[in-house]
């Protein structure tokens, strides 16, 4: 009986020991689970990480592509306008000028399309047009710096050149209409193709060029506006002369907004009227209307561009504006917006220059930019003329076929120039040459574009 009880006693023991064990061997199980767990963690966690790195990378990929697309596109855009401002420039110093412009566009333009993933003999002839163009303009812009004129051959040269421009940008024009969303973020040789099409030389279509609203139209913005005077107006005296510039029986409600520091400081206004809503600025000095701009510009078209001129010329005229002459103008969604310039004794004054929008529906004036009219308008003394306008003609090209001229004062990094405007033709462009009535300097050439919703220059 002792040694059953013994025994039993030895056996719960060693039970006992054998039930502690199988304890300790499930939390041996439990720990083995959550380092699995931690781990798999881990290795999910690693891979989003790596995924998400992937696809920063795939964007920034994206986004470079993108970028040296566009930089190539723009660089032969400058190149093939510089180059046909060569073909009417008459003076070497501007024709060094547009060389160097011309060397340094072809070298971006190189360093863009090696950026791409691109091979085949298409790319490979193009890139090394682009290398040509900018050694063959860096070596005649030496030439053309020490007073030497280009020669036929050298003409010759840079026509084919800007011949060659111009197709590829027609062909890049084209791929950019055609290309699909994603095409930036492929990178085979079927995804590539487009660009590859493009720059075969082979076929042609017509491309929008680079453009800017009439000449000079940036105007000069240094210095202290000339047209304010001194008297200081409050936010109440602006409202009135607000009300009263877009006339008091259109106006139905007022509330002010936000106002605007810098060279020419303005109260900022709302104006409801018959015609919409209107954001009107008034400058702090002076008290004269700044600016206007409708809060919406999409109209029928009913009138024509001459009439929305017509109509625009009266309204500056009722409003103090006069002489002024219409320049250039362009068209958008039945708005049409046209350049005014000053004049004075005849001369125009393109620093003095005022925008206007007209509704093409109502003949209703909505919107003006007088910033550069207030900025630079001031009764001038002109210089006495030392070119008549038969010398003047005389310094330009006699590749241009001349068909306007005029005298005009144009604005100039250094002050104003009075100069010769000359209007005329090469091949089947048009350009604007300015002749410096003073001393028959070529001062700047312009081309014209005959854009799609308006007459342009760049």
């Amino acid at each position: 009986m002792q040694a059953n009880a013994n025994n039993a006693g030895w056996y719960g023991r060693y039970k006992g020991r054998g039930g502690m064990g199988s304890r300790s061997g499930g939390r041996s199980a439990n720990k083995t689970t959550i380092a699995l767990t931690a781990m798999l963690a881990v290795a999910v966690g690693l891979i989003g990480w790596q995924t998400s790195r992937a696809e920063k990378m795939k964007r920034s990929l994206e986004l470079a592509r993108q970028q040296a697309f566009y930089s190539l596109v723009d660089g032969l855009n400058s190149v093939e306008l510089n180059l046909s401002k060569l073909m009417v420039s008459s003076t070497p110093g501007e024709g060094a000028l547009l060389l160097s412009r011309v060397s340094m566009q072809a070298g971006e333009a190189s360093s863009s399309l090696a950026q791409l993933p691109l091979s085949g003999e298409p790319i490979v002839a193009s890139m090394k047009f682009v290398n040509q163009v900018s050694d063959y303009a860096r070596a005649l812009t030496a030439s053309a710096a020490d007073g030497r004129p280009f020669s036929d051959e050298d003409m010759r040269q840079l026509q084919g050149l800007l011949s060659h421009a111009g197709t590829i940008n027609r062909q890049l024009s084209e791929m950019m209409a055609t290309v699909p969303n994603d095409w930036w973020s492929q990178s085979g040789e079927q995804e590539q193709a487009p660009l590859v099409r493009a720059m075969d030389t082979q076929n042609a279509s017509e491309y929008p060029t680079l453009i800017y609203d009439g000449p000079f139209s940036d105007g000069k913005h240094e210095g202290e506006a000339k047209a304010l005077g001194d008297e200081q107006v409050d936010a109440d005296e602006a409202l009135k002369r607000a009300i009263a510039f877009v006339g008091a029986d259109r106006v139905y409600l007022t509330a002010r907004t936000s106002d605007t520091g810098g060279p020419v400081s303005s109260y900022g206004f709302i104006l409801d009227t018959d015609d919409g809503r209107l954001n009107v600025h008034v400058t702090q000095r002076g008290g004269k209307v700044l600016w206007i701009m409708p809060e919406y510009g999409e109209y029928e078209q009913k009138l024509s561009m001459q009439e929305c001129v017509s109509l625009a010329s009266d309204f500056l005229a009722g409003h103090g504006f006069s002489p002024m002459e219409s320049n250039y103008f362009q068209q958008y969604n039945g708005m049409a917006v046209i350049n005014f310039a000053w004049k004075q004794d005849g001369v125009v004054m393109y620093p003095d220059l005022i925008k206007v929008q007209v509704r093409m529906d109502t003949g209703a004036v909505v919107g003006l930019e007088a910033n550069n009219y207030l900025m630079n308008h001031y009764e001038r003394v002109l210089p006495e003329i030392v070119l008549n306008a038969e010398q003047a003609r005389e310094m330009v090209s006699d590749r241009l076929d001349v068909t306007h001229e005029r005298l005009c004062v144009i604005p100039r990094e250094n002050g104003e120039k009075l100069a010769y405007e000359f209007i005329g033709k090469w091949s089947d462009s048009e350009f604007i040459i300015y002749i410096d009535a003073l001393t028959g300097a070529e001062l700047q050439i312009l081309k014209i574009i005959d854009a799609e919703n308006g007459v342009l220059t760049v």
